[in-house]
């Protein structure tokens, strides 16, 4: 029986020599493994620069036989990539993959754990670790310079953590979002029957909630992190790349959302759950993740898309004028209460409209529900 693990590294990056020595960095990471009884499968997405081939020759003359390259013959983008990397793995009869990006870093001891929670327990579909955000050079981002997305990750590695069977549930309910791509590994078997799907954003959300959705456990190692590379400046590499990322984001984590549901109902795994609650919670949960990427605009229903017609009227130079100072005095205590009241609505429309085919008891769930999650982020409102 073939024991050997598959590493899959899809490549898209320009010829420059930082995005070389980031690819240099993310293959000599895997070659530290300790376990020793491993693949790399690059699959070059279609790059476009001479030395990225160059670079990629370097690394077969480094490796031999332990690599095995894949050039695409047109750039069908990082989740397409990652599959053609799948079916290779499947065809050799690896029993499981790993997945890392081009520019993240795999800790040396990831392959013996992730190995170890495989074999310890045939139940185990996904292993999956936490992550350090490192700059362009290797170096560990301070906690205020991470944004909040990603913080909320790293933070939900520490308490609260999507673990055991159904994980669906979690992911869809509460988290959205727990595992780093760069830090995933699952059963080959399961990441050939779930595809990535064609998308830019939010492909591997939509890939993790179909996961998690079949019969079988996720599984967190605590002892390790991988290294998931930002370069300074950038919030992340799929926000830097597409200007609707919100947009996309939305539509593609629906998606995954409604196919998951569909796997648990087909295999049971509800979790006692029933499926407008998940719902609820899902949808409930997925327009605070846009509010809190300062993207309203997508929770809100069109008709609160209006624009001013008219212009505002030009105020008194004088700073001391009686209109002025009633205006600021207006203006302190609206900034206190508008954007409370304004991410409420904004999480009611979003969620009626999504919602407005399903019975009238949900509306009295989801009611419910947006006061619960009021409560529990109640500082999230009021940061606005």
């Amino acid at each position: 029986m073939n024991k050997t693990a598959v590493f899959i590294m899809p490549v898209k990056i320009t010829g420059d020599e930082m995005s070389l020595n980031h690819f240099k960095a993310s293959v000599e990471s895997i070659k530290k493994q300790t376990d020793s009884n491993w693949k790399l499968v690059i699959v070059d997405d279609y790059s476009d620069d001479r030395k990225v081939y160059e670079a990629i020759d370097e690394v077969k003359k480094d490796l031999g036989e332990k690599l095995h390259i894949i050039y695409s013959d047109r750039n069908y983008g990082t989740g397409q990539a990652r599959n053609t990397g799948i079916r290779y793995a499947a065809e050799i009869g690896a029993p499981f993959i790993l997945y890392n990006d081009s520019d993240d870093i795999s800790d040396p001891l990831r392959l013996e754990l992730v190995r170890r929670a495989f074999d310890k327990d045939d139940t185990v579909n996904v292993v999956y670790t936490g992550f350090d955000v490192i700059d362009e050079n290797g170096k560990l981002v301070p906690r205020d310079q991470i944004s909040l997305s990603v913080r909320e990750i790293i933070d939900g590695h520490k308490q609260d953590i999507v673990e055991g069977e159904n994980a669906w549930i979690a992911i869809a309910m509460k988290k959205k979002y727990t595992n780093l791509t760069s830090c995933t590994a699952v059963k080959t078997s399961l990441a050939l029957a779930e595809p990535f799907p064609a998308a830019s954003v939010s492909e591997d959300c939509h890939t993790w909630l179909r996961y998690a959705a079949h019969p079988g456990k996720f599984v967190f190692i605590r002892e390790i992190k991988g290294g998931y590379r930002i370069c300074t400046g950038v919030q992340s590499r799929s926000r830097s790349i597409n200007a609707d990322f919100y947009e996309k984001m939305f539509q593609n984590d629906s998606a995954g959302f409604e196919e998951a549901v569909k796997i648990a109902k087909k295999y049971g795994t509800m979790g006692g759950f029933a499926e407008d609650d998940i719902r609820v919670a899902f949808y409930v949960r997925l327009a605070l993740t846009l509010l809190h990427g300062r993207r309203k605009n997508i929770a809100k229903s069109p008709w609160q898309k209006r624009r001013r017609s008219q212009k505002k009227k030009r105020l008194p130079t004088s700073i001391d004028c009686p209109v002025n100072r009633r205006k600021k005095i207006a203006s302190q205590h609206w900034q206190e209460h508008k954007t409370i009241i304004s991410t409420k609505k904004a999480v009611y429309i979003a969620f009626f409209r999504r919602l407005i085919c399903l019975k009238e008891k949900v509306i009295v769930m989801l009611s419910r529900s947006i006061q619960i999650i009021s409560t529990k982020h109640n500082e999230s409102f009021s940061s606005y």
